[in-house]
């Protein structure tokens, strides 16, 4: 459950980071603030990517046994569309670029809105849905492949790590801020909302990537004290 919820996380960032690069790419916003969506999309993959993983727990479940992969990406895949697509009906989407109107109504329904929802917001989800799915595939045999924690916690660490440096790094390829208002305020608020989000993302990824690599550890590399509490637990019966 715990691999789950990693992957979905770390898998999250990247997908819905890569879905504000598209966005940032289709929608004409100021040159200073190009980079916001993408500072957007990655910090919201961290909720969507979790609400995946969440999904994709159906699969483990003891109903789920003789389809754990098909049961687990449809989880998945709701998990990372639900909140998506009931924004999507509820009308269009708050405009990115700070100078256009909202969008009417009549405009965003229905053909505008379903392109909306089958590029932004479902392809996503399916892309999360794969890999989740795949994972639990491999969670399923026994015994239990304890290296797949320590690689889904690491990529959870890793990938909090390049959402707490985005700001900084995409940035840094962008003109200089000019004028005044909401619209120059926004890289700094997009930056913090990264930061906000990546910090616990890293702790929790660390932290759990440093118990995994102790519990592994052979007993001999562990101090006195830890290698005679491992060795008696190896030698107690469950």
């Amino acid at each position: 459950m715990r691999d789950l919820l990693a992957a979905g996380v770390a898998g999250g960032i990247l997908v819905w980071g890569a879905v504000g690069m598209w966005t940032a790419a289709t929608v004409g916003n100021y040159p200073w603030n190009a980079w916001v969506p993408i500072a957007y999309g990655a910090g919201k993959g961290v909720f969507l990517g979790l609400l995946a993983g969440l999904g994709a727990a159906t699969g483990l479940t003891r109903w789920a046994r003789r389809t754990p992969k098909s049961i687990a990406f449809v989880g998945a895949l709701v998990g990372g569309s639900i909140l998506g697509t009931i924004k999507d009906f509820n009308g269009p989407p708050a405009p990115m670029v700070y100078f256009m109107p909202p969008m009417p109504d009549e405009r965003w329904y229905w053909s505008t809105m379903l392109v909306h929802w089958s590029g932004k917001i479902i392809a996503p989800a399916v892309v999360c849905a794969v890999g989740l799915a795949m994972l639990v595939g491999r969670l399923i045999p026994e015994p239990y492949p304890a290296r797949l924690s320590v690689v889904a916690n690491s990529m959870l660490a890793l990938a909090g790590v390049g959402l707490l440096l985005l700001p900084e790094i995409a940035s840094s390829f962008v003109p200089e801020v000019e004028g005044n208002g909401q619209h120059v305020n926004e890289g700094i608020i997009a930056a913090l909302y990264c930061w906000a989000v990546a910090i616990p993302v890293i702790a929790v990824g660390a932290w759990r990537t440093w118990r995994l690599l102790r519990r592994s550890a052979p007993i001999s590399a562990l101090p006195p004290g830890d290698a005679s509490a491992r060795a008696l637990g190896a030698r107690t019966p469950n």
